[in-house]
This record gives structure tokens, C-alpha cells and sequence, in this order.
């Protein structure tokens, strides 16, 4: 390792603890304070940052409340990257889901904070939708459509499926909201993803008479 290497590791370890401490800072803030009472100047000097440091890493106190989601986003990615080649798309999307799902276990009092301020704060739930969840559902849409070797803007398949996923996904997520997050996450979302196959399935929906 060069000396070059040793001062960019460096820096980026430091930008790493400082996007991290303003994650932090923020979280408690609006979770004790309230997110509209709460604002980037409180959650900089929380952090013992400059503000403008706090907007060279976010651009807004919604992007503050998400600020861990750009790393599950990834580990997505490679999930649904490595699943095997063989696997049916609609499995290969559920367990890569479902891989990351034990993350709403570990980090539940962050998950759930998110969940609430995205029901009752409009623009939270706005930026949920917009920017969280669309990025997670175009991660989904890009690997179903190299899957499937298709071009996602002519062919449907892979944003349905994208948007069957984030759909079970919402449906998982207010339910383990509504139980204050004591039900197990991973089974709620391996329900509603299972869902997804069983009404796609031979026979679904039929009546018998």
C-alpha cells in the first residue's frame, strides 16, 4: 500500500464515521424531539460537525432519516446477483429480499422510527416512496431483466415483478409496524412474497364449486 492508499483510506474511513455520527444524531433527534421540531443546524451540532458538512453528505433531513438504506440498496444488488443462474425469477427476487429481512430484527427501533415518520410526515413518506423504495424497485428490475435477457422498457415482466416485491415488501413492513415490531419480520415478508407466487400459480384464484 502506498502512502497515497493509506491517506484515501484515511479520509474515506473519516467520511464514513462522520456520515455515520450524523445518522446517529439524527435518529435520536427525531425520535425525542420530533422530526419537524428537529433541524440540520440541532443534528450538526449533535454530530459536533459544521452544517455544511452535513450537506456535503445529505441533502435533506428526509435523506438524513434514511441515510443506512444506501447500503442495504447495495447488498440487494448483490444478493440478487448471486443467486444461481438456473433459479426461477420469482425466487431469486424472494430470497434476495428475504436475505436482507433479518436487517428489520437487528436495527428495529431505526425501522420503526422510519415507518411512523413515513405514515404521519408527508414529505418523509414522500421521499420513502420516491427516492427509497424506487431505487430498491429499480435494483429489482435491473436483475429481472438481465435474468430474463429482456429490455425492461419494452417488455412489463420485470417492473410487475419489481413492483409485486415492493409491494409485499409495504404490506410486511405495516404490518410489523402495527405489532409495534414484536412479529418476526423475516416470516411476515416471506408471506407476503410467497403471496406473489401462489397468485401467480397454476389454478389461482379459482373457485371450487
Amino acid at each position: 500500500m502506498t502512502d497515497t492508499d493509506a491517506i484515501e483510506g484515511r479520509r474515506d474511513r473519516k467520511k464514513r464515521e462522520t456520515r455515520q455520527r450524523l445518522i446517529d444524531a439524527a435518529a435520536t433527534l427525531f425520535a425525542t424531539t420530533g422530526f419537524a421540531e428537529t433541524t440540520t443546524v440541532d443534528i450538526a451540532e449533535s454530530a459536533d460537525v459544521a452544517q455544511r458538512t452535513l450537506f456535503r453528505h445529505f441533502a435533506t433531513k428526509e435523506a438524513l432519516l434514511y441515510g443506512d438504506m444506501d447500503d442495504l440498496r447495495i447488498a440487494l444488488r448483490a444478493a440478487l446477483e448471486s443467486r444461481p443462474g438456473d433459479e426461477p425469477v420469482l425466487e431469486v427476487v424472494r430470497q434476495a429480499v428475504l436475505s436482507l429481512a433479518d436487517d428489520h430484527q437487528r436495527n428495529a427501533d431505526r425501522r420503526l422510527l422510519q415507518a411512523r415518520l413515513a405514515a404521519a410526515v408527508p414529505s418523509v413518506s414522500a421521499y420513502s416512496r420516491a427516492v427509497v423504495q424506487a431505487s430498491w424497485e429499480r435494483e429489482i428490475i435491473n436483475a429481472v431483466a438481465l435474468r430474463l435477457d429482456t429490455d425492461p422498457i419494452a417488455d412489463p415482466r420485470p417492473e410487475i415483478i419489481a413492483g409485486a416485491a415492493m409491494s409485499a415488501l409495504r404490506v410486511a413492513i405495516r404490518q410489523w409496524t402495527t405489532g409495534g415490531g414484536r412479529a418476526d419480520f423475516v416470516e411476515l415478508a416471506d408471506g407476503a412474497l410467497s403471496a406473489i407466487a401462489d397468485l401467480t400459480s397454476p389454478g389461482a384464484g379459482s373457485t371450487d364449486h
